[in-house]
């Protein structure tokens, strides 16, 4: 999936003829690099998959944390993800498909192993092992933000990298504090 979306980038960066993505619509705003590109493309897969997630717990724990948890990171991401999806389109980049089993073997996603234990997993046990597969999803996805502010050009881009850094280390935070009670 990486090298397939590494080609995808490289060829519409082929097909305009320079380094950049897209333009910052004669705002004055720079245009988007590969890096930034790149992002929106895995980031939007990886936020569906935290949203598939959080739905789930959402209607199967009874603990007040994870539900108010799910509830908090399902909508953020959501509207990230439009956020995106703009970008991308305003790049003429066609913005990612739905395909659950593609995305399982990108980095930083869960894979097939992770959803199913998730849906075979009860009670307690359940709420613990959402805390910690949602801890490490949301690890991966606030080290993919920070590539993007360290080597995109796209202020847009760039300040939701730096929005997602914040939320889903102040969520980290807090299922880090919830562990330790």
């Amino acid at each position: 999936m990486r090298a397939r979306l590494l080609i995808i980038v490289l060829g519409l960066l082929a097909l305009a003829g320079c380094s950049s993505v897209g333009g910052g619509g004669g705002s004055g705003e720079p245009a988007a690099n590969e890096a930034d590109a790149t992002f929106s493309l895995q980031m939007i897969p990886h936020h569906r998959q935290t949203i598939q997630i959080a739905k789930a717990a959402m209607e199967k724990s009874k603990d007040e944390f994870v539900v108010n948890v799910a509830e908090k990171i399902a909508t953020a991401e959501a509207g990230e993800i439009e956020q995106m999806s703009t970008y991308l389109r305003s790049w003429n980049i066609q913005v990612p498909g739905d395909d659950a089993n593609a995305t399982h073997k990108m980095a930083g996603m869960m894979t097939v192993k992770d959803v199913e234990a998730l849906k075979a997993a009860t009670g307690k046990q359940y709420d613990d092992l959402f805390l910690a597969t949602l801890s490490r999803h949301l690890r991966s996805g606030v080290d993919m933000a920070k590539n993007a502010q360290a080597k995109g050009e796209h202020i847009g881009s760039k300040a939701l990298a730096g929005k997602i850094i914040v939320s889903q280390t102040e969520v980290l935070d807090q299922i880090a504090a919830k562990q330790k009670s």
